[in-house]
């Protein structure tokens, strides 16, 4: 993976996250708040000072976030960031909605409606219900199709 493929924010520890950017420039676990690299370099250049105040408040937040991951802490709040931030990229669809989140033994099962087709009236989309497994610590382990259906057919799902 390039550099310019590469998540701009910094772990914990300082170093570079190795996890794959979004179009932003940020992996779906961290975001413009967050350190990056541009940071480092600025405190570098300060020799500390109010660069490194700013970014101990983010590594803070970051040390909490990844300590629950860790801890198996991560709840359904998260999972939903995570989803949310993730789908359609994933899958390659709009997300319509998430339809239901279960925690199973060795993480979380997650339960999405995806647009596979727009049309007018919206009651004819074609929508797609998708299955995605996140780990306890929230890193996608997969998806699968579960079926398709008219988003106006009521019948039972």
């Amino acid at each position: 993976m390039s550099e310019a493929d590469q998540c701009r924010a910094l772990t914990e520890s300082g170093e570079r996250c190795s996890r794959p950017a979004q179009d932003d420039g940020f992996c779906y676990q961290h975001d413009p708040d967050d350190a990056t690299i541009d940071d480092a370099d600025e405190i570098a250049a300060d020799g500390g000072g109010e660069a490194e105040n700013e970014s101990s408040e983010s590594d803070e937040e970051e040390d909490e976030n990844v300590d629950e991951a860790q801890n198996g802490d991560f709840d359904v709040m998260d999972v939903r960031e995570t989803i949310e931030s993730v789908a359609s990229d994933l899958v390659g669809r709009p997300l319509d909605g998430i339809i239901e989140i279960t925690e199973e033994d060795d993480g979380w099962e997650v339960g999405v409606e995806m647009v596979e087709r727009s049309a007018i009236p919206d009651t004819q989309d074609i929508l797609g219900q998708y299955e995605v497994s996140l780990s306890e610590s929230g890193d996608v382990t997969g998806y699968r199709l579960k079926e398709r259906y008219r988003r106006g057919d009521e019948q039972e799902r």
